[in-house]
């Protein structure tokens, strides 16, 4: 099972098409479970840091193969890395239970909430990706390519390659053995 929680109100449209997308991804059940406010230890110098969020937020009682997405509006900090400070989409905690998306960069500039659900419906489909441990696609059509690439954000396709897809889903397979 994988669990919505946002922490901040969300469009019911852009929520229904995470989790649709969450269920048709990785075949399995996707709920919006409930809706947590923003703990005041992921707000580091005025912005929402996502790594602290994603394990400073309210607890779910899970099984032990489930994941755990969490959303928000605001935008969070940018990320150090060697070539400076890029924009943060989102993190998730690599093979573990716990990730976290913001919906600002990705529905910024789309008017319609049609664009607006299938952008937020593809980077949550690429941070649960890594829940499941999947690393970052070549095929630039899969939604486990590079989140921060034009092709990314401009996609029509919110779905896996079949090559991710198959990982995916033998990694379901050794969790539930």
């Amino acid at each position: 099972m994988i669990h919505v929680v946002t922490l901040e109100p969300h469009e019911p449209e852009l929520v229904d098409a995470v989790r649709r997308a969450l269920f048709s991804g990785f075949g399995v059940g996707a709920e919006l479970t409930g809706q947590f406010s923003i703990p005041e230890s992921a707000i580091v110098d005025g912005g929402l840091d996502a790594e602290k969020l994603a394990f400073a937020a309210e607890s779910l009682k899970t099984f032990a193969d489930d994941k755990v997405l969490y959303l928000v509006k605001r935008p969070f900090r940018p990320r150090a890395s060697p070539a400076g400070l890029l924009p943060t989409h989102g993190f998730a905690d690599y093979g573990k239970e716990r990730a976290v998306i913001s919906a600002a960069l990705v529905t910024q500039g789309y008017p319609t909430i049609e664009a607006q659900a299938q952008r937020l419906a593809k980077l949550a489909l690429h941070t649960v990706g890594h829940l499941f441990d999947l690393h970052h696609c070549v095929d630039l059509r899969c939604a486990m390519a590079v989140p921060w690439g034009m092709v990314f954000l401009q996609g029509q396709t919110v779905e896996l390659c079949s090559f991710c897809r198959d990982k995916s889903e033998r990694r379901m397979k050794n969790l539930v053995v």
